[in-house]
């Protein structure tokens, strides 16, 4: 069982995405947590759209950007699986988001008309995976992010591969030999 099993159990919808890296799992978890989001152009350009360009490049980190959103780090087994978590209405073009604080409270949420996410980064015998789940806290919730999930899905997936991309690169790049 993974930790994403324990924080969301149930959810409305999934995606999962992996990529095999020949790389230490240690390179793997310090690449998870080092990618910046000037690395991943796919994520900038979908996300400036999304914020209609109020978000721009920074030096932070991807999982800083999430952090700064509202998004929480509710589970973690170090060197193997790492889960964050969001609630909001992500289908308004504020994207309503509420801070996660902790797993708990985040398991607890079941204001109506929101959706709660949690995606995880999973290393496991040289795999690299990440799994998006997203739950409703009512129809309504869930009416509206199927809606607006017809229209993201594509771009998520893009970022999600590009994302498991740069780690499994510059995890690889940092086990090789020849790395400086």
């Amino acid at each position: 069982m993974s930790l994403i099993d324990e924080v969301m159990p149930t959810y409305d919808r999934r995606e999962l995405h992996r990529r095999g890296v020949n790389a230490p799992s240690t390179a793997i978890w310090d690449a998870i947590h080092d990618i910046g989001e000037r690395e991943l152009w796919a994520m900038r350009l979908l996300m400036g759209l999304r914020s209609l360009g109020r978000r721009g490049g920074s030096k932070r980190t991807v999982l800083e950007g999430f952090e700064r959103m509202g998004f929480g780090r509710v589970a973690e087994d170090p060197g193997r699986e790492l889960v964050i978590a969001g609630i909001g209405r992500f289908w308004e073009l504020s994207g309503g988001l509420r801070r996660v604080e902790d797993r708990e409270r985040f398991a607890r949420f079941d204001e109506p008309r929101y959706a709660k996410v949690a995606f995880n980064f999973l290393v496991l015998d040289g795999v690299l995976s990440t799994e998006t789940r997203i739950a409703g806290t009512d129809a309504h919730a869930r009416r509206r992010f199927g809606a607006y999930w017809i229209l993201v899905r594509p771009g998520s997936g893009l970022i999600r591969r590009e994302w498991l991309s740069a780690i499994g690169k510059r995890a690889e790049s940092a086990s090789s030999p020849f790395a400086s």
